[in-house]
């Protein structure tokens, strides 16, 4: 009776090398070896031997026969795993190669860029704290700049236009911005329409920020609740003009 342990051999089909194969090796796989020398799998039942043939001598190798020296059983067990799985049969573990891991960031940064770009203004409208890191971020990315101003949050209030009897042809529009929000807002864009007696309109315009408080006053945005008292000139369109109307826009900020 062949105990677990002892040792058999068996022949590789393609270079005719014999190797030992212990009872347990041969059947951890079903009998299914890999060659130490040509790599090659094959079954080891097919070629089993009982014992280990005598030695033919050394010389190269010539169809059917091995004229290599067979190893002797001590050195066959060290230099070959003749109970090796199949490659199929292997769980490699998984490598994170430096492409896969760039190509990862780009899709973070891609799905970043989207999110800021379609959803920045309602994340710092809901979180006004983020709105210096938004607007740094998109301005980093190469995003148009965009306001976070509600202007239904902005009151316009002692709205006027008079004549300026020093100045020919000239009119004084002046109003009082309010912001009734609880963060700070860019100033809005002011539209000022003259109408006629039908309601025809004969002049529009619409002053920007810098236009009617100056670059250097117009940064600094409004505070909530504070009162800015907004005065500028105009061209006086001419007597048709009768009537007269002041909207506000958000305004979109340039890059």
């Amino acid at each position: 009776m062949r105990g677990p342990d002892q040792a058999m051999y068996t022949r590789c089909p393609r270079c005719h090398t014999v190797f030992s194969l212990s009872e347990t090796e041969y059947r951890a796989r079903n009998g299914l070896v890999r060659c130490g020398r040509c790599l090659n799998v094959f079954q080891s039942g097919d070629t089993l031997l009982q014992e280990l043939p005598a030695e033919t001598g050394s010389g190269d190798e010539t169809a059917g026969k091995a004229a290599a020296a067979y190893p002797p059983p001590e050195s066959a067990a060290a230099e070959t795993s003749l109970a090796f799985p199949l490659l199929g049969q292997v769980r490699r573990p998984r490598t994170r190669t430096p492409f896969w891991v760039l190509g990862n960031l780009l899709l973070v940064l891609l799905l970043g860029a989207q999110v800021l770009y379609f959803y920045g203004q309602t994340l710092v409208q809901g979180y006004p704290p983020a709105g210096r890191i938004v607007a740094y971020t998109r301005n980093w990315l190469g995003l148009p700049r965009f306001t976070t101003a509600d202007v239904g949050l902005i009151d316009l209030e002692h709205a006027q236009i008079a004549v300026r009897p020093r100045v020919p042809n000239a009119l004084r529009i002046s109003a009082t911005l309010v912001n009734r929000a609880t963060t700070t807002q860019p100033f809005p864009l002011l539209e000022v329409t003259f109408s006629g007696a039908a309601g025809k309109v004969i002049a529009r315009r619409v002053f920007h920020p810098q236009e009617y408080l100056g670059a250097a006053r117009s940064r600094a945005g409004m505070l909530p609740d504070i009162a800015v008292t907004v005065s500028f000139d105009v061209l006086n369109p001419g007597k048709r003009a009768v009537g007269y109307e002041i909207r506000l826009f958000a305004a979109r900020q340039k890059q």
